[in-house]
């Protein structure tokens, strides 16, 4: 494979988004929470942390989601969590091509360039077959997984969620509406993310501002349209090269039932991140 090489814009936007110029012209927008400097040199490009003792966590979404889906979590101290919005969610370009295999190219890309020689990888519900993907095609790079709440690749859903619904790559245009409608609003995007449960709701209402980020979360999946989605619903159609993966992997699971909506995953994704920082870890 041609090597891939890309420069990282040296400007910050006011919410704290960073975007990596990728030699196709594409950006690749991204976050930093917790211990980090940018460190840059004259071309822009630097480490991402200050402290080369703190663990590097890519925290990559679900489906429908983006980067805001993973609020920056205090509770969990001295990890660098590098927040991520794949091809065609919140303010990453699109690339109607995308497939697990070329955003995984992406990510260990955005590695590279912020000084990252091994990250581990917290991934989310359909965001786990993008993180199995980048630890099979990466295998240097990826230390260990931690997939919450992980979405199985449909070749499984017959044994594995015999009610859930099957479809093919030329279903994908007119299944992306329906997760996520045109004129989908605030309120709306909050009900997509957190269900109509009224105890689900309550759980997750409870945290101040919680409800509101994952809301504007589901609404940033669609800021460019619903290609991104198309393509995610693409790649659930890939089995990822599981032989390919050496890095342990931690499983969390049975915090949720419902897919799309998770009325957990605050909770588990601050677990997950904790059990990727945690050196006496047991892994399945």
């Amino acid at each position: 494979m041609p090597e891939r090489r890309a420069t990282i814009a040296p400007s910050t936007d006011a919410d704290g988004v960073q975007r990596l110029d990728l030699a196709d012209g594409r950006r690749l927008a991204y976050e930093l929470v917790g211990p980090t400097a940018r460190n840059e040199n004259d071309s822009g490009e630097g480490a991402v942390s200050s402290d080369p003792a703190a663990p590097v966590v890519l925290v990559v979404h679900g489906t429908p989601d983006s980067r805001l889906a993973t609020p920056p979590d205090p509770a969990v101290p001295g990890v660098c969590q590098v927040l991520i919005d794949r091809p065609g969610f919140g303010d990453s370009d699109v690339d109607p091509g995308a497939t697990p295999a070329s955003v995984a190219d992406d990510l260990a890309e955005l590695c590279g360039h912020l000084d990252v020689e091994r990250v581990g990888v917290m991934a989310w519900s359909a965001g786990a077959l993008f993180g199995l993907t980048l630890a099979a095609r990466h295998s240097a790079l990826v230390s260990r997984l931690v997939l919450a709440a992980p979405l199985a690749p449909a070749e499984s859903w017959p044994v594995a969620a015999p009610d859930r619904f099957g479809f093919d790559e030329a279903d994908v245009a007119d299944i992306a509406p329906l997760l996520v409608p045109p004129d989908v609003d605030l309120d709306l995007a909050i009900t997509i993310a957190l269900g109509d449960e009224a105890p689900h709701r309550t759980e997750v209402e409870a945290v101040p501002g919680a409800a509101q980020r994952l809301g504007e979360s589901v609404l940033a999946s669609v800021r460019s349209g619903t290609v991104g989605l198309e393509r995610d619903l693409a790649a659930q159609l890939t089995t990822p090269d599981l032989a390919a993966v050496v890095a342990p992997c931690h499983l969390v699971l049975g915090l949720s039932l419902i897919h799309i909506s998770e009325p957990t995953r605050l909770l588990s994704i601050s677990y997950a991140v904790f059990c990727l920082k945690k050196k006496n870890t047991l892994y399945t």
